[in-house]
């Protein structure tokens, strides 16, 4: 048994984290609760990151551009037939009498999103380094003007309205264990393996016979289905959202969230999301204004995000691989730690 836990623990340890925040979240208010859900959508766009970003080592600035096709497609798909009739005149028919719901919806959004992201990953997966974050920086700008201009079907900048909101605190933290679960799967098996030898040491993986540009493509898919059931999510439980919503802010945000955590490890990408997200949560309340007692301090725009770029500058000013170094969860131990395990 105590073997099974072993193994199981890089699983079993993120698991219990988005529990724990689940469990805090559901006996607190309203907007804590709100909060709560954020966090958790957080931690599935994350692992989505981490999926292609942290196993390949290729740094993308585009991988928003799936969140934002799949809220549109899991919006499309969920809108009532007649509300979808007055928001979207000029849809086409096909896609009009279309109606699922949340489960089937996420499972096709992210399936879109793949479908979408199969056409560009040839070039993406043959490219690295500066190349490759500039190309799908390319990709997240096209994704947005294409967003903001498709009256038809997106509502252009208009607010996508009428969005149903079925997620909840309890069917985000359903979908962060299994996407968890699912990039946990990848980076073990042999194609995951493959990959992260590749991050290591690209010649010596060429040299003994990996295709880096077919492991990558895997990685790349992954991380979009899991990015677009984000983007499913998001929409869910925003219930109205604009393109603005999925382009620059979200993009350094994630990005931020992955490096602070550790990219090289599951475990860095869902402590990442969570600490980060809270950061920024309790920086927004203060922000905002706080009152303790005789003490008021009205708030400053702009101090969120000073705040919180302070807080990461801190984290990796001392821990430059991120709070995780690029490890995952060990089960606990009495031995003393070998020299690989150590700081």
């Amino acid at each position: 048994m105590r073997a099974v836990m072993v193994r199981c623990w890089p699983l079993l340890a993120p698991w219990l984290i988005v529990i724990a925040v689940a469990a805090i979240g559901s006996n607190a208010s309203l907007v804590i609760q709100r909060d709560t859900i954020e966090v958790l959508v957080n931690v599935v766009l994350v692992v989505g990151l981490y999926a292609f970003v942290g196993t390949s080592g290729v740094l993308s600035f585009g991988q928003m551009s799936f969140m934002s096709i799949g809220a549109y497609t899991g919006a499309l798909l969920t809108i009532p037939v007649i509300q979808k009739g007055v928001l979207l005149p000029d849809l086409p028919h096909w896609i009009q009498t279309i109606h699922l719901g949340p489960l089937p919806g996420a499972i096709v959004a992210g399936l879109v999103t793949v479908a979408l992201a199969a056409i560009i990953v040839v070039p993406i997966a043959r490219l690295s380094g500066l190349a490759a974050s500039l190309v799908m920086f390319a990709v997240l700008v096209i994704v947005f003007q294409v967003a903001s201009n498709w009256t038809a079907v997106t509502r252009g900048s208009q607010t996508m309205i009428g969005v149903p909101t079925n997620t909840t605190i309890f069917t985000a933290l359903a979908w962060a264990m299994v996407l968890i679960a699912l990039a946990f799967a990848y980076q073990g098996s042999a194609s995951g393996l493959r990959l992260r030898a590749s991050r290591e040491d690209d010649f010596a993986a060429r040299a003994a016979g990996v295709s880096i540009a077919r492991e990558r493509a895997i990685a790349f898919l992954l991380s979009a289905f899991i990015t677009g059931i984000g983007g499913f999510l998001y929409a869910q439980f925003q219930g109205a959202f604009t393109p603005s919503a999925f382009y620059l802010h979200i993009t350094f945000l994630t990005i931020a969230m992955l490096v602070v955590g550790g990219q090289k490890s599951l475990a860095g990408a869902v402590v990442g999301a969570v600490v980060i997200s809270v950061l920024s949560f309790l920086f927004n309340a203060v922000e905002d204004g706080v009152t303790a007692g005789p003490i008021h301090f009205a708030g400053r725009d702009g101090l969120s995000d000073g705040a919180l770029a302070l807080c990461i500058l801190i984290v990796l000013a001392r821990r430059r691989e991120g709070i995780m170094r690029g490890r995952e969860f060990r089960w606990p131990t009495r031995t003393a730690p070998t020299g690989a395990d150590r700081p």
